[in-house]
């Protein structure tokens, strides 16, 4: 293993042979990573905006007695106003999207403009439905419910097949106590120190 002076890694060799290599721009990011597999040079290149965030990955395979490139990938990543994650781009794919509210909950997630997940919270930003399936939305083949206790301890999970039903108990500590389902019921017991 070798260091710049930065103590960043740069490379590896292993028995006297470069095995991986690391860069670094002037603001010390990585920006390409490479090593060498089955005789051809594997690297992903990395791209960043001015605040840091990752714009852009490329992975390259290249002859490395000739830099023929044979084989490359580019994905970008895009950010909202927020600067939270918010689009990844792969090539020759429509993009994933996550939708959000707030300071970034979760509302939903798309492939394309096709909506695959959806979900819809209560005030204090829990979740209380998770349709999914079908293109989600008002056609979702799933839609997941859940319920909670007063002190916000999950109390049901409700799928809209019956297989996946589940009931949770709490007792006054807050401790979970039972969790039961169509098939089975589980029952914890404490001791007075609060294990399980």
């Amino acid at each position: 293993w070798h260091y710049d002076a930065s103590d960043r890694i740069t490379h590896r060799t292993v028995n006297g042979d470069p095995a991986e290599q690391w860069q670094y721009d002037e603001h010390g990011w990585l920006t390409t990573l490479s090593h060498t597999s089955e005789g051809h040079r594997v690297s992903v290149h990395y791209g960043y905006d001015d605040k840091g965030r990752l714009t852009g990955e490329r992975q390259t395979v290249e002859n490395p007695e000739t830099g023929e490139l044979l084989w490359h990938h580019e994905t970008g990543h895009a950010y909202n106003e927020q600067g939270l994650a918010n689009r990844v781009t792969p090539d020759s794919l429509p993009p994933v999207e996550w939708l959000t509210y707030g300071s970034g909950y979760l509302a939903g997630m798309k492939l394309g403009g096709t909506p695959l997940l959806e979900f819809t919270r209560d005030r204090l930003h829990r979740e209380t439905v998770r349709s999914f399936g079908s293109m989600a939305g008002s056609n979702a083949a799933y839609k997941l419910t859940s319920t909670y206790t007063p002190a916000g301890q999950l109390q049901s999970q409700h799928l809209n097949s019956l297989v996946y039903d589940r009931d949770y108990g709490w007792n006054d500590n807050g401790d979970l106590v039972r969790i039961s389902g169509p098939r089975q019921t589980r029952e914890y017991g404490y001791s007075a120190t609060g294990r399980l």
